[in-house]
């Protein structure tokens, strides 16, 4: 009887805790979102940027990033076993967590890859297998033993494709319609085929050049919402300014991939707010991580990402809004309308 009531206690544990951590993670993004406010709009040619600027210090937690590993000689990345297509194996010998962001690439081994999701990597971690997308469709033969960072995001239209439909064949399908979109040629359809093109490239280093100072124009600036035409692209969000700016470079030119061949931004800093306020009514779900702390899936009726939580922060939050919720000049009235009835 003792034995029977044991495991009913250990039972209610185990579905007390599945609802607390959730909880608790959740709280932290929405306390970031409600920390945080709008500032004014940084605009070159088709791209409209809003910084995101935290009322007060939210974190102070530094990062090594993907590219300072690698340029460390910290990191080891190979396939697993004879090659798994979406997954790898990352080893971090450097005495400092690394944080990898979604949407990286590395490149060489049997076909480039795309990092799946965020990831916060241990010091001294062993071997970790990692998620991954491939953006080479028409390669399967090792060039390499290893990859190396390639010290580029994919292009945000990608990534945004990615978080929202969770589908390798939707992202081959979005780097062959973007690179014709922007008339590029690759044979083995590789991601970094647009970053090599020499118009393309000339257009996205112009860019970069205009808007490299956005993160620079306040200490407390730690991420951006992202527009070109009448849409909101990207949301992304850091742990603080230092991330933020480490990162930027690579944020810059995949934002720049999707204005090249879109229109002038019209959308305003109000339809920011109204959307920010709207992310805090959206569903979270924790989903594990193979790294350090919490990986958060957060999913609404307008759109999908994920927040890293580590030591009760948020190490990166990103979200991709569906096309079509700027709608009449404003956010969707529905959206809207959802928001103020859950207040």
């Amino acid at each position: 009887m003792k034995e029977a009531n044991m495991k009913k206690l250990l039972l209610l544990f185990f579905i007390l805790a599945m609802c607390v951590y959730p909880k608790g993670e959740e709280e932290t993004v929405k306390n970031y979102l409600d920390k945080v406010k709008v500032g004014k709009a940084i605009e070159y040619k088709n791209l409209k940027i809003f910084p995101i600027i935290a009322k007060k210090l939210l974190s102070t937690q530094g990062y090594v990033t993907l590219d300072e590993a690698t340029d460390k000689n910290w990191l080891k990345i190979k396939e697993v076993g004879s090659g798994q297509v979406n997954s790898v194996e990352i080893k971090n010998n450097g005495k400092k967590p690394v944080f990898a962001m979604t949407g990286e690439i590395i490149s060489g081994a049997k076909q480039d890859r795309m990092l799946n999701q965020d990831v916060l990597l241990p010091a001294k971690s062993g071997w970790i297998r990692v998620p991954v997308y491939c953006v080479e469709h028409g390669r399967w033969t090792q060039i390499t033993p290893e990859f190396k960072s390639e010290k580029l995001l994919v292009p945000n239209a990608v990534r945004q494709k990615a978080k929202i439909t969770e589908s390798q064949s939707e992202v081959w399908d979005e780097i062959a319609a973007g690179q014709d979109r922007l008339g590029i040629a690759s044979g083995t359809g590789t991601a970094i085929a647009n970053y090599e093109n020499k118009d393309i490239k000339k257009k996205v280093d112009e860019y970069a050049r205009k808007l490299k100072k956005v993160p620079s124009i306040s200490k407390s600036c730690i991420g951006v919402v992202v527009t070109t035409g009448n849409r909101i692209i990207c949301f992304d969000m850091f742990a603080n300014n230092g991330l933020l700016n480490k990162l930027w470079k690579k944020l810059i030119k995949s934002y720049a991939m999707d204005a090249i061949s879109s229109e002038k931004g019209t959308v305003e800093k109000a339809d920011i707010e109204d959307f920010i306020e709207a992310l805090d009514q959206a569903n979270y779900v924790s989903t594990g991580t193979p790294g350090l702390g919490k990986l958060v899936k957060i999913e609404s009726d307008f759109g999908k990402g994920s927040a890293l939580i580590y030591k009760s922060a948020v190490v990166h939050m990103d979200f991709f809004p569906q096309d079509g919720i700027i709608d009449n000049g404003g956010l969707r009235l529905d959206i809207r309308r959802n928001q103020r009835l859950e207040d």
